[in-house]
């Protein structure tokens, strides 16, 4: 069920390039620090990079739905009771969909929901590092929310943070960590469609 639910977001980026009159798309990436909030244990935050791909998707005066395909890399740095420090590091393809709303021409706040599927994950300390994906359940969830800048000229900038609802280990019923990251992205929209139409139009 979970599968299917990613599946469909994810296939909300190629219905939004149909509606070629109300939108565009573009490239991002950038830096982002991710940690794991959890009980019994204590954590630290690890950085991280995000890059992909984004449909602003133009759906009312001052509204603009963004689905996005990007790939992230999260983790944490666990310290144990006993003093002993590992650091798991993961990969994940996430699909956020977000709204935003325009304070002013360029001026936006957003907020959505998002999901995410582990490709891979490691962990390593002091005895060595080990594959942990098949620790790791199937689909990751939460809220995510910001504010952001979109130029004219098309490049965006955004500040966006991540508060997973769901754990990350499937097996964990003692810690229930849930993914928690922060990130700093510049996007730049590659292409206007609705600018491009308007220019056929006139001819």
């Amino acid at each position: 069920m979970r599968i299917r639910t990613l599946a469909f977001f994810a296939c909300l980026i190629p219905g939004a390039i149909a509606h070629a009159q109300t939108t565009g798309i573009g490239i991002k990436g950038g830096i982002q620090a991710s940690t794991a909030k959890a009980i019994l244990i204590r954590t630290l935050p690890i950085p991280g990079a995000t890059a992909g791909v984004y449909v602003p998707w133009g759906v009312a005066p001052k509204v603009e739905l963004q689905p996005e395909l990007l790939v992230s890399t999260l983790g944490t740095t666990w310290m144990e009771p006993d003093g002993d420090v590992n650091t798991e590091r993961s990969v994940y393809i996430q699909v956020p969909l977000t709204l935003k709303y325009f304070l002013s021409n360029c001026f936006n706040l957003a907020g959505g929901y998002q999901f995410g599927k582990p490709v891979a994950a490691q962990v390593s300390g002091t005895e060595g590092s080990m594959s942990t994906l098949d620790r790791y359940k199937n689909l990751d969830m939460g809220f995510v929310g910001g504010f952001g800048m979109d130029f004219q000229h098309g490049i965006d900038l955004s500040l966006r943070a991540y508060s997973a609802m769901t754990r990350f280990h499937g097996d964990d019923d003692a810690l229930f960590a849930k993914n928690r990251s922060i990130q700093v992205t510049v996007g730049y929209r590659v292409h206007q469609f609705r600018t491009s139409m308007v220019r056929k139009r006139r001819r």
